[in-house]
């Protein structure tokens, strides 16, 4: 059967989106977040309670508690992010949709490929984490309220069913908020179309949806903020003001950015959204939009880490735009023919470029990006980054810690430890008070989640520099891991010992 040549830029890219999420999904060690994101309550704790001791809503929670119920041990990484990343699969789709009603197939089809390929939603689809979540709800919500503006049997069953997305997403997390100025933009629209109704019909519609989600949203958050924990307070004042302690410089944007998309993400986005700016009346929802969270996340806090994803799908929608505006331009200067040909040969290539990229730095493993250097064609990108705050999540990382936390509890007389990695992740795999002070063995990570490459306790540098491991960990030829037995004790209780 001959496959249609319109239909080749589609299974392309439904081929790009599976490839980047599902290939070597259960590769990695859980990584912070994941494991923050289990269902693991305290003995005797009650749903609500643990879900009020949180710093997310509760969706997360509620989903790795269904994965618990056929893997009760999480021994399966790969089974843990499958509905994350199957969600995150749906959102594309919908994305596509929404577009599509808005800005037709062409625009569609740009946005969706440039969406699907984007490392930051790559890495956030490849992990247990709440974004998928937001980025799906928030999604269905608006192509709800775009259903209820452009067709008639959508208009007010559009409305009540948009609402209920939106609420499932701020439920997921509180970056539902901001999608919320296309959502008004859309309502506002739909209000104005509908004028042939009577005012009070119209504000029925709307005010019944609002006030109930308001109110469903209030039983549960009011509480939780109520019985918030002095930890989790803290945790986001830092996260909004900053902290005076070492190591609390402010994190950049950019470079996060640059992260998960090097080489060419970083030109590509802000040309081609300059360059939608030509078509102005259709670019300022989406200006609005971008502007909202970009302004609060950028100005108004302190560290907004990978929450920028959340003004990212408007830059990808002008993005797009762009692709489309500059396409239009090189047929006009070198006419249908030659243009069609030249827009078809540098579009393939900008695309491909893009998922190849993506698939070099999180499906491939060979090495590990960014804790390890990579060299793509011209370009070294990766290598150490303890000089920068850094937010990595969803990147191929494997330090064997499964057999680092078997061999840890058969030594004899080890009850304590410490690792120069996030201490979530050790914690979870080794089941013993990870407290320096105490320490009865010493696990060195390489290339560490936490991008210490220098341990920051003169203890752990002193042992190390001394004294052999106990027992190294190898993976594909690569040492990742080593033991050391280091005794319980101050550094001037073990430098007495070598005298």
């Amino acid at each position: 059967m001959k496959i249609k040549h319109k239909w080749i830029p589609i299974l392309f890219l439904i081929f790009v989106t599976l490839w980047l999420r599902l290939v070597n999904l259960g590769y990695s060690d859980f990584q912070g977040d994941e494991i923050k994101a289990m269902w693991r309550p305290a003995p005797n704790q009650s749903l609500l309670a643990y879900l009020y001791t949180q710093r997310k809503g509760p969706v997360q929670f509620l989903v790795s508690y269904l994965v618990k119920i056929i893997d009760p041990s999480y021994s399966s990484e790969f089974l843990l992010r499958l509905p994350f990343t199957l969600v995150g699969i749906l959102s594309i789709y919908f994305f596509y949709r929404l577009v599509n009603l808005h800005y037709g197939k062409k625009v569609a089809l740009y946005a969706t490929f440039l969406f699907s390929t984007n490392g930051f939603f790559i890495g956030l689809m490849r992990i247990a984490q709440y974004q998928p979540f937001v980025i799906l709800f928030s999604i269905l919500a608006l192509y709800a309220f775009s259903l209820a503006l452009q067709q008639e049997r959508w208009r007010f069953k559009g409305i009540y069913l948009g609402v209920l997305f939106w609420v499932v997403s701020l439920f997921s997390h509180y970056d539902g908020i901001f999608f919320s100025p296309f959502a008004f933009y859309l309502l506002y629209h739909w209000y104005n179309q509908n004028s042939n109704l009577p005012t009070k019909a119209r504000l029925k519609h709307l005010v019944i949806p609002f006030a109930t989600s308001v109110m469903v949203l209030a039983l549960y958050f009011v509480p939780f903020i109520l019985s918030f924990p002095d930890s989790n307070l803290d945790y986001w004042m830092v996260r909004m003001k900053g902290s005076s302690l070492p190591g609390s410089e402010q994190s950049s944007s950019i470079l996060i950015f640059n992260l998960y998309n090097p080489i060419l993400a970083v030109y590509v986005y802000p040309i081609l959204g300059l360059l939608s700016l030509a078509r102005i009346k259709k670019v300022i929802p989406l200006v609005i939009w971008f502007a909202f969270p970009w302004l609060i996340l950028e100005i108004a806090i302190f560290d907004p880490g990978t929450h920028i994803y959340t003004y990212l799908i408007p830059a990808i929608i002008m993005s797009a735009l762009g692709l489309q505006i500059l396409e239009e331009i090189l047929a006009k200067l070198l006419g249908n023919l030659w243009g069609a040909r030249l827009n078809l040969l540098w579009l393939g290539m900008l695309f491909g470029s893009l998922a190849g990229i993506s698939h070099l730095i999180f499906v491939d493993h060979t090495p590990e990006y960014p804790f390890e250097k990579r060299r793509i064609l011209l370009w070294t990108i990766g290598g150490p980054l303890d000089r920068y705050k850094v937010w990595s999540f969803g990147f191929p990382y494997y330090r064997r810690w499964e057999d680092i936390g078997t061999y840890i509890t058969s030594m004899t007389g080890i009850r304590y430890y410490y690792s120069n990695e996030q201490s979530a992740i050790a914690s979870y795999y080794v089941p013993y008070d990870n407290s320096v002070k105490f320490a009865g063995a010493y696990i060195y990570i390489h290339n560490p989640q936490s991008f210490k490459q220098r341990e920051d306790k003169v203890k752990a540098i002193y042992w190390r520099s001394r004294y052999s491991p106990v027992k190294a960990f190898e993976y594909n030829g690569r040492v990742v891991a080593e033991v050391y037995d280091m005794p319980p004790g101050s550094l001037e209780d073990i430098k007495q010992m070598d005298y």
